[in-house]
């Protein structure tokens, strides 16, 4: 039996309120091809294959001003929501519950106490998840919450074994996210049908960054894969779990980007409404940051790594395990309890029109929003002329305001498909063309003072045709040792 301890500190330590267990709270084929019939229609408009998507990320530790706060009244609108940066577990309001039972109506028929595991060699790592089942797990204070969830997903049946202990055929130590979604059937297919999992834990980022000749260059091959690998899971009625990525001590300036992945991850996530985990948040106050002593795989509690004592709560694998269980709870909370809503605050929206009259709020940094200039009926901006380019960009635009307070250095990209040519100027506060600061196709690098600038997110038209479509957005703030940004 699972014995219950009279305390634990990992709440506290991350900044969690009482309840321990909800509070921290295309398809595929070849890669970059699609295989399928459809992709999802009926669920609320969130993901990019839908065209309507989502805004902002909060964190309160970033100095903006001027901003507009979203409205904190009573009821919570309905609404997408904007993942913040200062919580382990992306909010589950009802807006996001109705996205990820929507998701579920696509294949009712997959089994609802069995997830899969979709990775590189964190996931195929023994101390992920596997001593759930192989070994005797100690709760401790969290057994009253996560203690029947625990056993709800260990009577599932993941082909011969539990979820915890499967060998997914979807991770592999060393691979991208590229690889999960390559072949015929690909490694994420091949488990979809072996195990018909309704969730799916996927955790992928630190092998895609080395995949370009610089972080900045793996950015586009990571975006594409990480969206077919989401849409292809929710195209077969699959919830997907995004986990960040951990601090990265391994390479020089590695950690430097991290951030930016995150805040990638985090907005691929967001644009879908479905569950994120900030596994570098969790993981923040553990010595070393949990990390073993290669600098870049975590390591366990000599105990086990599903001990969850304050004790072993100071380890990496533990304080992973722990809130893969809580995420679990909270997804069996939603999808099999029927709870409509897991916030008790309101969460912040996406503010403003986004036209020259009104433009979207980027209230707080790190900042995201997916988007598709096709909806757009803004054309008002064409060729920037103080950044000195003839460029056509009298397609339709999106636009972005920021208020800044003191300098900082921003790193703001814009990351679309093929077939869609989406270009980011930035503006000062005439958000005029003459008012152009710096452009580019994919990422501004800059110091910027303080003020109020506006970001205009254009489509670039070629030989008179527009290149509209669907992209990402993201702003954050540069890490302060960062040598590329600024």
């Amino acid at each position: 039996m699972r014995r219950i301890a009279a305390s634990s500190l990992f709440a506290l330590a991350l900044g969690c309120v009482d309840d321990p267990g909800r509070a921290v709270t295309d398809e595929w084929g070849s890669e970059g091809d699609s295989i399928g019939d459809e992709t999802p229609q009926d669920l609320p408009e969130t993901s990019e294959s839908s065209t309507d998507s989502l805004g902002s990320e909060s964190d309160s530790s970033s100095d903006t001003t001027d901003a507009t706060e979203s409205d904190t009244s009573d009821p919570q609108p309905y609404a997408p929501v904007l993942y913040p940066a200062d919580r382990v577990h992306s909010p589950i309001t009802s807006y996001v519950a109705d996205s990820l039972l929507g998701i579920r109506e696509f294949d009712p028929a997959l089994l609802d106490d069995v997830f899969m595991k979709v990775g590189a060699s964190s996931t195929v790592n023994i101390n992920t998840l596997y001593c759930f089942a192989l070994d005797v797990p100690d709760l401790d204070v969290y057994e009253p919450i996560l203690g029947p969830t625990l056993d709800f997903f260990l009577d599932g049946m993941a082909a011969d074994t539990t979820p915890f202990d499967r060998v997914t055929l979807a991770a592999m130590v060393g691979k991208t996210a590229g690889w999960a979604i390559t072949g015929d059937p690909s490694p994420v297919v091949q488990e979809l049908d072996a195990i018909e999992p309704s969730l799916a834990l996927v955790h992928y980022g630190a092998n895609d960054m080395q995949q370009g000749i610089t972080y900045a260059s793996a950015l586009p091959g990571f975006h594409a894969n990480m969206s077919d690998l989401l849409d292809g899971l929710i195209a077969r009625g699959v919830v997907p779990v995004v986990f960040g990525l951990s601090h990265r001590l391994d390479q020089a300036g590695a950690d430097d980007w991290v951030a930016t992945y995150n805040a990638l991850v985090r907005g691929l996530a967001q644009a879908r409404q479905v569950p994120f985990i900030d596994l570098h948040f969790a993981l923040e106050q553990l010595p070393g940051y949990g990390l073993s002593g290669d600098g870049l795989h975590l390591e366990a509690f000599a105990e086990g790594a599903c001990v969850f004592t304050p004790e072993g709560l100071q380890h990496g694998y533990n304080v992973r395990n722990l809130i893969a269980l809580e995420l679990l709870d909270r997804a069996r909370a939603v999808l099999i309890a029927g709870e409509a809503s897991l916030e008790d605050q309101p969460i912040a929206t996406l503010q403003g029109a986004g036209d020259l009259d009104d433009p979207f709020v980027i209230a707080s940094l790190p900042f995201a929003d997916a988007r598709d200039t096709s909806d757009s009926t803004s054309t008002e901006l064409d060729v920037y002329t103080g950044c000195s380019s003839g460029t056509d960009e009298s397609g339709p635009e999106y636009l972005y305001r920021l208020e800044l307070a003191q300098p900082t250095r921003i790193r703001a990209m814009v990351l679309d498909r093929s077939g869609v040519d989406i270009d980011i100027q930035l503006l000062d506060q005439s958000a005029s063309e003459a008012g152009c600061i710096a452009r580019h196709d994919t990422m501004l690098e800059l110091a910027l003072d303080p003020g109020s600038y506006v970001f205009a997110l254009d489509t670039y038209v070629a030989s008179g045709i527009e290149q509209s479509g669907a992209y990402d957005f993201i702003v954050l703030e540069c890490e302060p040792d960062d040598p590329d940004c600024g």
